[in-house]
């Protein structure tokens, strides 16, 4: 039984576990309730509120944004404010009413130079705009000096005409790495940028120091009074000789100042700002209230599966491609034809990992719990190491897929 007692002078009233329940589901109404007041943006929606990354030069990843409507229709995707290096495979989706898709994001170093890119993913439908900032940080092969960057909480966000006060750590990586000494007393470069998020430097600054072990360098910059209000990003890039390091920050600049404990506008009333975090507050509040009564129910197997499905299918792309940029190299070779092999492979990956998916799915209906901990064990032990021959393309000998894999098993050993 859960008990609620509400005391008023002497009265005590208890409501049973029916009620409780009733209760927290009127604050999740509450909270849907809330939630189309507060947001303006209904149609389009997204869990990717920044996608930031930081690659070594000559390497390529891939990230996913999870894409879903509430009305369907066609979405119109664009990178916008970086040129090169990202790069979405669909320029545009059709969704179903309710329905999610997952978009591709590719971030390839070969077709750019060191340095950091910001720019912006622009998702486009219904006569809705979101926007998903992209900060893309490419570091050389070798990193001898690299940095952090710390932007205190007073100044994340700051109004227009404001200045601000960050601190860099730049420190030698071969420092007590085995040379004790590391590169000892070396002249190194740090260039400052503020980016803006389509891809516009609002500042630019280049200073040079004397780096012993370790630096921290406190910079301050102001910031002119017709700026526009929007989301800012600062970067310091570290060069020393063919060293490249890079380090990044983002922070905001509002018609709003920090006072106290509170966020206030100049005309003395509540910004939107803290209308936001009180709004974020309650939600938080009601997601906590939620995921206690729905715990119980919650199928936590076929989520970790989901999980192993995720990071194999991830592992495998980079595996596949691997592979194509080996046999890429041979002459003779169709590109075209390598790379629809890829893509049927991965579909079989899908394929298999859906068999997985729907198998412990009708496990729990039957309500065989051990044999679900049974089949993801099994699956786990299996990994992706033991499917890789199941997926070798076309042109490769056993003796460069068993280089290949030797290479990939080790990069992922752990």
């Amino acid at each position: 039984m859960c008990f609620v007692e509400m005391k008023r002078g002497s009265q005590v009233c208890s409501f049973s576990s029916r009620a409780c329940k009733r209760g927290v589901l009127l604050v999740v109404a509450i909270f849907l309730v809330f939630s189309l007041i507060f947001l303006i943006s209904g149609k389009i929606e997204t869990k990717s509120v920044l996608l930031k990354y930081t690659l070594n030069k000559d390497s390529v990843q891939t990230k996913y944004i999870s894409i879903s409507s509430d009305e369907g229709g066609e979405i119109d995707l664009s990178v916008n404010g970086i040129e090169k290096g990202v790069i979405l495979d669909h320029d545009s989706i059709v969704l179903e009413e309710g329905e999610e898709k997952q978009v591709e994001v590719l971030f390839d170093t070969n077709s750019v130079s060191e340095g950091v890119y910001v720019g912006n993913i622009k998702l486009m439908g219904n006569g809705e705009e979101k926007i998903i900032p992209v900060i893309f940080e490419v570091e050389s092969e070798d990193v001898f000096f690299d940095s952090n960057l710390e932007i205190p909480s007073r100044y994340s966000n700051i109004a227009p005409g404001g200045t601000m006060t960050l601190q860099i750590n730049v420190f030698d990586l071969l420092a007590g790495g085995g040379l004790q000494e590391g590169l000892g007393t070396s002249s190194v470069d740090v260039e400052y940028k503020v980016h803006d998020i389509y891809g516009n430097t609002i500042i630019s600054e280049n200073e040079n120091f004397v780096v012993d072990d370790k630096i921290l360098i406190t910079k301050t910059i102001s910031f002119p009074r017709d700026i526009k209000t929007d989301q800012y990003v600062f970067s310091a890039t570290v060069r020393y000789f063919s060293s490249v390091g890079t380090t990044t920050g983002v922070f905001t600049i509002s018609k709003s100042q920090q006072s106290g404990s509170g966020t206030f506008n100049f005309n003395g009333g509540v910004s939107d700002s803290t209308v936001l975090i009180l709004f974020a507050a309650f939600v938080f509040l009601v997601l906590i209230l939620f995921f206690v009564y729905i715990i119980r129910d919650r199928d936590k197997l076929v989520l970790e599966l989901r999980e192993l499905n995720s990071q194999e299918l991830e592992r495998h792309k980079i595996f596949l491609m691997e592979q194509a940029k080996f046999i890429g190299t041979k002459k003779g070779i169709n590109k075209v034809e390598i790379q629809k092999e890829v893509k049927n492979n991965i579909q079989k990956i899908k394929e298999k990992q859906k068999e997985r998916v729907d198998e412990l799915k009708k496990l729990k209906k039957e309500g065989n719990i051990e044999e679900m901990k049974r089949k993801v064990e099994e699956w786990k032990r299996k990994g992706y190491n033991t499917m890789l021959l199941e997926y070798k393309l076309k042109g490769l000998s056993t003796k460069e897929m068993k280089e290949i894999m030797n290479k990939w098993k080790e990069k992922y050993k752990t």
